[in-house]
């Protein structure tokens, strides 16, 4: 568990920790928010209840899976989850983990998604992956050098992938050896 803000008489203390059921509703509601935004997510809506995000929590292989939340005073303003690449079905991929990460628009920029990638980089190589990949908008120049600053290299581009607004973007594909 990281604490990036230390607790000043009333002002919230945030906190990087693994996510908990009751953690369900601010999960979706951060992601909701995000994929509003029409310009980081590849959906708009999550079609994901907090009953379904509950059972997810619920049902983890917490030694090979990981969901992360960023608590800022009970509110959840960020989340980064580790999956197994396709759901680690297959034995030629459980050595590789699959990232994605949503920060509130008002929490940006202030070192919470450093803390995220810090806490799994960590955790990953505790676990025995090899290898982390995550996919980003060619669009998010600020997730991009986020994920450089932590060793990500750029594998492969699809270009004109997706449509943000009027717009044709890449999807850039990135990864991380361990």
């Amino acid at each position: 568990m990281f604490t990036l803000f230390k607790k000043v008489e009333k002002n919230p203390t945030l906190t990087i920790r693994e996510a908990n059921v009751r953690d369900a509703k601010g999960i979706v509601k951060l992601l909701d928010s995000v994929g509003k935004e029409k310009i980081y997510m590849v959906s708009e809506n999550l079609g994901w209840s907090e009953e379904e995000e509950k059972q997810l929590i619920k049902r983890l292989d917490r030694g090979k899976d990981l969901i992360l939340v960023a608590d800022y005073g009970g509110n959840i303003v960020g989340c980064l989850t580790l999956f197994r690449y396709y759901g680690g079905r297959s034995p030629k991929v459980q050595h590789v983990g699959e990232i994605g990460i949503s920060i509130d628009a008002k929490y940006r920029n202030v070192g919470i998604g450093s803390k995220l990638f810090e806490y799994t980089i960590d955790w990953a190589r505790k676990r025995n992956y090899k290898k982390l990949c995550l996919s980003v908008f060619s669009s998010n120049t600020k997730a991009i050098h986020l994920y450089k600053k932590y060793g990500f290299e750029e594998e492969g581009r699809r270009r004109k992938q997706f449509k943000i607004g009027n717009e044709y973007v890449d999807e850039i594909l990135m990864g991380l050896f361990l």
